[in-house]
């Protein structure tokens, strides 16, 4: 995998460019850019960013202020959307009056009417701010009468009093952007880490001193004005960037840069140090009140209350099992990926539900309890982005599980999912690395899994003289599809469940239906069921079709770019069977049949096996295809993209039947 994160270092110079270089005036309009239709180094694009300038900067009160200017052109349907704005405003639910706030808004809208160029003004009064959650609330516009072919300009101006979160600036978005500018001044008595994040290149960047930009707070001497580095990067011709799927979040590969508070010098020299090592970080959690105290607490809560449920239990992992299929049962997740616990631990155990980090921390305090090795782990989820290791970031994580050390083996748990087999970690949780914090020495762990995305299909037909497939039908499911497939028959009635299986097939009728162990999470979940399937009527005519694929063939390639940038993250191994063995009639042959192939992945990647074996009057069909990496570099995928073309190109294979004469 190519290298994403690069730490910028800058020689003190100035900025020259013949391009734009800074903000550009609001309303300056072209015909040139009224009248363009497409963009032409990407013709898909339903919208370009013209042009775009941000700035952040401090004012005297320590507030971080950020500016931002863009220039939009609508191209396709699809790109009206982007005339729509909800800006997120942070703010910290536990403490008042603490929040970023909303200063100043100029938005308008340019069409051509009657070879003249209208312009159409946002009234301020559409303006919406509200309330989202606990932590942010958002700013809402809309911008008046915009169509294909309009440019929209928006201009608005944000406060901030978290300076510690300098403002992050994303140089790349879904749409291209021709230009991308911004400017970040940086008083002399802070001092930042800045990343850039993303494959594309820095156009321009340069540095300059900014004399007597900032009233620095308490300042004494003969001034109370500090200098600022002015730091200005240029990204121009920069594409969309497109999701495709199996990805993480798209934060990590992004092109952006970021900033991270290394320390504050005030102006009779004190320093304040905010760059922590990883040691420093690990023991501020140990002892902070809603990570380290909270397990604590519910060590002491939890200790009478699973302590008489393994009494009369040795063995250590048998222990723990316990425990932890005990949370399983007693714990409602509400969905709130966490990594602190807020509320009060015998609160959370009498309401039975929790956020991640009430229901993880509790079950650590409660396997302590018991005198088992168990210690947190901090994870950033796959939607969350990868933790940057170099410079600890307690941000970097929104999530917490448990570690539980037995002899030399290390499981890793996660009590919020009530249909995970214990020592496995649902599938948001497979993420590169987590943090270990430790009672003794702090590590890294990573966040991979021994389970596959397993599935077995079985199908024994018969074709009936009136034209149906009569059989049985058996599904098996091991790894994260058990848990996934335990969770979807659980959470429905028998009867819905089966209209929305039969559903896949088309005309289908199923009856009989057993399942066999979807209480024990430690086995696969079987399910068999006889089914009829109508619609193969046709067989009065001379010729009839037959697809083997009746269930989950792929209709397309999941791969469609002509190249990728970042890795195929799978989260896991794929491992799919099927196996479909029909009898014909009298009064049939087989005219036609697909050929037999096998084809592999390079290093041991993958292999795809198809056979079609014929006896008499029975034909059975064979599919087997296996990934075997949880991830592929973006070297391997061309490799993967031929791969699933002729997967595609099998299961859209048909077998031909003729009547006999």
């Amino acid at each position: 995998m190519k290298n994403i994160f690069m730490v910028l270092v800058f020689v003190l110079f100035s900025f020259t460019s013949k391009g734009q270089s800074g903000d550009f005036p609001f309303g300056k309009i072209s015909y040139k850019e009224l009248e363009m239709k497409a963009y032409e180094p990407d013709s898909s694009a339903v919208a370009v960013v013209i042009s775009e300038f941000g700035k952040a900067r401090f004012n005297d009160n320590v507030d971080l202020v950020f500016d931002y200017h863009v220039k939009i052109k609508i191209l396709k349907k699809a790109g009206l959307e982007k005339a729509d704005f909800a800006i997120p405003l942070y703010k910290d639910g536990n403490t008042a009056d603490k929040e970023e706030k909303w200063m100043s808004l100029e938005a308008t809208t340019f069409n051509v009417e009657a070879n003249k160029i209208k312009e159409t003004k946002f009234d301020n009064r559409n303006f919406i701010l509200e309330k989202f959650s606990k932590n942010y609330n958002v700013a809402k516009f809309a911008l008046p009468d915009v169509r294909v072919g309009s440019v929209i300009e928006v201009k608005y101006t944000t406060e901030s009093p978290y300076y510690f979160q300098f403002h992050t600036w994303e140089f790349q978005d879904d749409i291209p952007k021709i230009y991308s500018e911004f400017w970040s001044y940086i008083p002399a008595n802070f001092e930042y880490s800045i990343t850039l994040k993303g494959f594309q290149k820095l156009t321009k960047s340069a540095t300059e001193l900014e004399k007597n930009c900032f009233i620095a707070p308490n300042a004494g001497g003969d001034s109370p004005y500090s200098d600022c580095l002015l730091g200005k990067y240029v990204m121009e011709n920069v594409p969309a960037f497109k999701e495709e799927m199996y990805m993480t979040s798209k934060r990590n590969f992004l092109s952006s840069i970021h900033y991270e508070l290394s320390k504050i010098i005030e102006s009779g020299g004190a320093t304040t140090n905010y760059a922590e090592n990883w040691k420093n970080v690990d023991q501020k959690l140990k002892e902070n009140d809603y990570f380290g105290a909270k397990i604590k607490k519910a060590k002491r809560l939890m200790g009478d209350i699973v302590s008489p449920m393994v009494a009369n239990e040795k063995d250590e992992l048998k222990k723990a099992r316990i425990v932890y299929e005990y949370f399983q049962k007693w714990y409602t997740w509400n969905g709130d990926e966490e990594k602190y616990s807020i509320e009060d631990v015998k609160k959370i155990y009498d309401n039975r539900k929790g956020s991640s980090a009430d229901i993880n921390l509790s079950l650590i305090g409660a396997l302590q309890s018991i005198n088992l090795n168990a210690d947190p782990v901090l994870v950033s989820t796959r939607d969350h982005g990868i933790p940057f290791k170099e410079h600890p970031q307690r941000t970097d994580f929104n999530y917490v599980v448990s570690s539980l050390r037995i002899g030399n083996q290390l499981y890793l748990l996660d009590a919020t999912d009530p249909y995970l087999p214990f020592g496995m970690l649902p599938m948001r949780c497979i993420n590169d690395q987590g943090r270990l914090v430790s009672k003794d020495e702090s590590s890294w762990v990573d966040l991979v899994s021994n389970q596959k995305q397993k599935t077995s299909i079985s199908m024994n037909l018969k074709w009936m003289e009136s034209g149906e497939l009569k059989g049985l039908l058996t599904q098996q499911y091991s790894g994260y599809d058990a848990v996934d497939h335990r969770k979807k028959i659980s959470e429905t009635t028998e009867d819905e469940y089966l209209k929305s299986l039969a559903k896949d097939f088309g005309e289908t009728e199923l009856a009989n239906y057993k399942v066999e162990n979807k209480a024990d999470l430690s086995q696969p979940l079987v399910e068999k069921m006889e089914l009829t399937l109508n619609g193969f009527e046709n067989t009065g005519s001379s010729i009839f079709y037959f697809n083997p694929f009746l269930l989950n063939r792929y209709e397309k390639n999941p791969f469609q770019s002509t190249e990728r940038l970042y890795p195929v993250d799978l989260g896991s191994p794929i491992e799919k069977t099927y196996f479909v063995a029909i009898e014909m009639p009298d009064g049939f042959v087989l005219e036609e049949a697909p050929k037999s192939s096998a084809f592999v992945l390079p290093n041991g990647g993958g292999r795809c096996l198809f056979n079609v074996a014929i006896a008499g009057k029975k034909i059975t069909t064979t599919f087997v295809l296996s990934l075997n990496k949880p991830s592929y570099s973006s070297e391997e995928y061309h490799y993967l993209k031929e791969f699933f073309a002729r997967v595609v190109q099998i299961q859209q294979s048909q077998f031909v039947f003729k009547r006999e004469k």
